[in-house]
């Protein structure tokens, strides 16, 4: 269990992580937005579809596997 001190501890470590950084001045461009949307849009499609397509074969194998490590009849 968590003593009283360390919780103070890391309460501080975690307050100054926080007041000590520095401000990102960060920008994306948004064409480059927009080609890195076109680029990772039809992989993530992909993957949808490849796992939906492919769901019930991998539960059934996953399941019969389980089945055979734990010495279950298959129902």
């Amino acid at each position: 269990m968590a003593t009283p001190r360390l919780i103070r501890a890391l309460a501080l470590i975690f307050a100054a992580t926080f007041c000590l950084s520095a401000p990102a001045y960060a920008y994306i461009d948004p064409n480059a937005g927009g080609m890195l949307f076109q680029l990772l849009a039809p992989l993530f499609a992909a993957a949808v579809g490849v796992w939906l397509f492919l769901r019930r074969w991998i539960a059934d194998l996953v399941r019969r596997t389980w089945w055979r490590l734990t010495g279950r009849k298959e129902q």
